[in-house]
């Protein structure tokens, strides 16, 4: 799986964010002191656990967002600062993955879709961050899911996890926040479509076009270059092309924000 594909863009907004700690609305703390001491001690953590990413030292940004996470569950058992959650859990995931712990990986992947996405706030930009570690979670666990299908359940299972991935996006967000994941969603259709007669191929070729509207380059990979040659693509592009046109389909997957 390329590190594209991995590194979400908590990451890149996080080295420029001066407020990690910045969440979004929750019950009020009891001691607003306390609450001020963690933030600061949150903060302090996840700098340095940033500063590790950027090092590739895995194994400090791990044992950095173990504790942070041990923190939280105390002063936040309820996960009411998601955001603060969504940096954990995000650089927690990908540490694993990248120390070769892909189980664990996966399973903080269902832990964190789990916890994080009830009350949804789309117009908040805190919670940019907390979608972000949702995408990259079900980007995951659809390329895994795949990676290691052999029946049809199990393929559409994958199909599952990566279109709750491209659902998981809010109006005030730009469409590119999910270009990272056009790969994977093309691999999961041209994967499902093999064992299933061809069922998918309509979400497979739209994929690919929607990749190419905006510049993806998934050509470079010989399997979807073959395809976008093929007579029955091209159809599908000039007939996609004429509909953005009139306006008769919906031709980008965030529409509010383009």
């Amino acid at each position: 799986m390329h590190t594209k594909r991995l590194l979400s863009l908590i990451f890149l907004a996080a080295l420029a964010s001066p407020a990690l700690a910045a969440g979004a609305p929750a019950a009020a703390k009891p001691d607003a002191k306390a609450e001020a001491d963690f933030d600061a001690y949150f903060d302090t953590r996840m700098k340095a656990a940033q500063k590790a990413m950027s090092e590739k030292r895995y194994a400090s940004v791990r044992e950095q967002v173990l504790e942070l996470e041990k923190a939280l569950k105390r002063v936040d058992p309820d996960y009411g600062e998601k955001s603060q959650w969504a940096y954990v859990l995000d650089f927690k995931r990908f540490a694993l993955y990248e120390m070769g712990e892909q189980e664990a990986a996966v399973a903080s992947c269902r832990q964190t879709v789990k916890v994080l996405a009830p009350n949804d706030w789309p117009y908040l930009a805190e919670f940019n961050v907390v979608r972000a570690a949702r995408r990259a979670c079900h980007n995951m666990l659809a390329y895994e899911q795949s990676a290691v299908a052999t029946t049809v359940a199990q393929h559409e299972e994958a199909i599952a996890q990566i279109e709750r991935c491209f659902d998981t996006v809010s109006p005030i967000e730009d469409a590119s926040v999910l270009d990272n994941f056009y790969e994977t969603r093309a691999t999961v259709y041209l994967k499902a479509n093999a064992v299933t007669k061809n069922k998918y191929q309509e979400q497979l070729f739209d994929t690919l076009v929607r990749a190419d509207a905006r510049k993806l380059a998934l050509d470079e990979d010989p399997q979807f270059a073959s395809i976008m040659k093929t007579p029955a693509y091209l159809s599908f592009k000039k007939e996609f092309k004429n509909d953005r046109k009139n306006g008769s389909r919906k031709t980008t997957d965030n529409q509010e924000s383009t």
